[in-house]
């Protein structure tokens, strides 16, 4: 009776311990900035980028914020609720674009997308992540603003906490209001500019052989 009792114990402990270990190493890993990819070339803030996604924005008068989404990544559905709120304070001010990059299907991602984020923002499909090229963008959840006239004003994560939870450091919406305010963009901190979350999948992909 007592080795059984001790054998269930222990078998409890380890299984305890793994679990911890998993989320410890989950929490450590989205917690860490993501690597740079080699290579990497960014715009400098005031760059005209001249992005397709841009028609709308420009054709309304209103400045243009992508949203680098992916619904596998657990660190993008961190950002939904705070996205879902920053959309609907203002869609009548600004395009929302969501930029959606995937290792799955496409159509099956760009649903997951619509399903989190709800309506008054329109779903792009970067496959070949030529806007994450353009923008500089290499991890998931970032934003960048654009100003009506073109210009990147803002590229950078959300918050200083993952959960998207800490007023004082909502840097994107921050941005977004100075940019609606008619104010210039200022430098941003270096924990705001540093990606933390998961790489965008095309970022990861090998280039295929010549």
């Amino acid at each position: 009776m007592y080795i059984r009792s001790a054998i269930v114990l222990f078998s409890t402990s380890l299984f305890l311990g793994a679990i911890s270990s998993l989320f410890w190493l989950q929490d450590r890993q989205y917690s860490l900035p993501t690597t740079r990819p080699d290579g990497l070339i960014q715009p400098e803030i005031g760059a005209r980028l001249g992005l397709s996604v841009q028609s709308a924005a420009t054709q309304s008068g209103r400045p243009l914020f992508l949203h680098f989404f992916n619904p596998r990544c657990p660190c993008s559905r961190f950002t939904v609720d705070h996205i879902r709120e920053l959309i609907r304070r203002h869609r009548g001010e600004v395009e929302f674009v969501a930029v959606l990059q995937t290792d799955g299907d496409g159509a099956a991602g760009t649903a997951a997308a619509r399903s989190e984020l709800g309506d008054g923002i329109e779903i792009v499909v970067d496959g070949d992540g030529e806007l994450g090229r353009q923008t500089g963008v290499y991890a998931t959840p970032q934003a960048v603003l654009v100003d009506s006239a073109g210009r990147l004003y803002f590229r950078g994560n959300y918050n200083l906490s993952r959960f998207c939870n800490v007023r004082e450091t909502e840097y994107a919406r921050i941005a977004l209001e100075a940019m609606l305010a008619g104010k210039r963009p200022v430098a941003v901190p270096p924990e705001a500019d540093k990606a933390i979350g998961c790489p965008l999948p095309a970022r990861k992909r090998k280039p295929a052989a010549s």
